[in-house]
């Protein structure tokens, strides 16, 4: 987790944070350099992740393979510095820290816990870090407080909260309330909040759609998203938002009062969202109240009638089976190539049985049941007898030879 300390927003393509595999860089054996990209406002934070992320921290965040080793390791923040365009850029050491999982100089011991972390100290009067110098400072082992994850306790002493600057983090609570008048005297919309149950929470996922519904007319009320909630208690979907399209874009805005039940499934249908989703292809969305995309089905391409769109095992398949508010079934159609013949299986006849019959004077090729023309037979048959002539030609010889003997023989005796 990076932080600006300024008053100014940040480009991050000017930073890149460097790691080695361990706090003594004479022993590191391997070491990464990442780009970092975005910009940072003002006294806010970046991180960089490469696993789950909680919705209660409003963090700008590059998702990236880290790879960090668990027994030592160093990581340092740089900044690069150009005069002028195609001039040398001079690296600019901004902060670093080593680690090791065993007391060690120069280098903070990781906490034993699984899942804790480590926090910077000391922090200003707004629960930011407050450090003057690269490298300074102390650090804290921590983890997330059980009845608030957005909320980081002390390991040593798990039963006090401590100051942290992710509390700045939090997600706006509601404002006073206001009402706003435009000029017909219509009252506007109020700001949006996330449902304080949320906090800590991991975001609800879309698990299946189902574009082009079975029969005809019915696109405007059967169509549905699916969403999954993986947490262990409700989830309240009050003010989220369902979007459909890939440029052209449609919301929804789910009513105050909407829960996805624990590790539980919500189909929500076009007859009540008004979404409609292309059967050439297309997208479904989550977002949160505040505009911003948490969970996102893959693209599609056209659909069939009655085929769901449906995500298992992290990929989207089509499948005829579509499960609305249940796990998903993955039941994939059959795909034929040209001839009848099933991908993948064996070769079954699906088509119209061949009801020709010999006295027709019709015959089977035997692969793919069309009648063989009878020109094609006589040419093939005249060509066998030539053949035949010419392999016996010695036997016809000799019996015609013999046939003109016997000839002359009969007219001798009748003479």
């Amino acid at each position: 987790m990076l932080y600006n300390t300024t008053d100014q927003t940040l480009d991050m393509s000017k930073y890149q944070v460097e790691y080695f595999n361990n706090y003594d860089l004479s022993k590191a054996t391997s070491s990464k350099l990442i780009v970092l990209s975005g910009n940072l406002p003002p006294h806010s934070y970046y991180m960089l992740n490469d696993d789950a992320l909680l919705l209660c921290y409003q963090v700008t965040v590059d998702s990236v393979s880290l790879g960090f080793s668990s027994t030592a390791g160093m990581v340092e923040v740089l900044g690069f510095n150009q005069a002028s365009p195609g001039t040398p850029a001079a690296p600019e050491l901004q902060d670093y820290m080593g680690w090791s999982k065993s007391a060690a100089a120069g280098a903070q011991t990781l906490p034993s816990i699984s899942g804790a972390f480590l926090q910077r100290q000391p922090v200003s009067d707004q629960n930011d870090p407050a450090v003057g110098a690269p490298g300074g400072g102390s650090w804290l082992a921590v983890q997330p407080d059980p009845a608030n994850a957005c909320s980081l306790v002390a390991v040593s002493n798990p039963s006090q909260p401590i100051r942290t600057g992710f509390s700045g983090q939090l997600l706006p609570g509601a404002e006073p309330s206001a009402t706003i008048v435009n000029i017909n005297g219509a009252a506007g919309a109020q700001a949006p909040t996330m449902p304080a149950g949320d906090l800590g929470l991991k975001a609800p996922s879309v698990t299946e759609l189902l574009p082009n519904p079975e029969g005809t007319g019915n696109d405007n009320t059967d169509e549905f998203i699916e969403l999954y909630n993986s947490n262990a208690k409700d989830f309240d979907l009050s003010g989220f938002i369902l979007q459909t399209g890939t440029t052209k874009l449609h919301n929804f805005t789910i009513p105050a009062g909407t829960s996805l039940p624990a590790r539980g499934f919500l189909a929500l249908y076009s007859s009540k969202t008004k979404l409609s989703m292309s059967n050439t292809g297309g997208q479904a969305r989550l977002l949160d109240p505040f505009g911003r995309s948490i969970s996102a089905g893959a693209v599609y391409a056209a659909a069939k009638d009655g085929q769901a769109w449906a995500l298992a095992n992290g990929k989207w398949y089509w499948t005829t089976e579509p499960t609305p508010g249940k796990a998903n079934v993955i039941k994939q159609p059959v795909t034929t190539k040209k001839g009848g013949k099933k991908a993948g299986g064996t070769s079954k006849n699906t088509g119209a049985k061949n009801t020709a019959s010999l006295n027709d004077g019709d015959q089977s090729d035997g692969l793919g049941g069309s009648p063989v023309h009878p020109a094609v037979l006589a040419i093939v048959g005249g060509l066998a007898l030539l053949y035949g002539a010419y392999e016996y030609r010695a036997d016809l010889a000799n019996h015609v030879h013999q046939l003109r003997r016997n000839a002359a023989a009969r007219r001798r005796r009748r003479a």
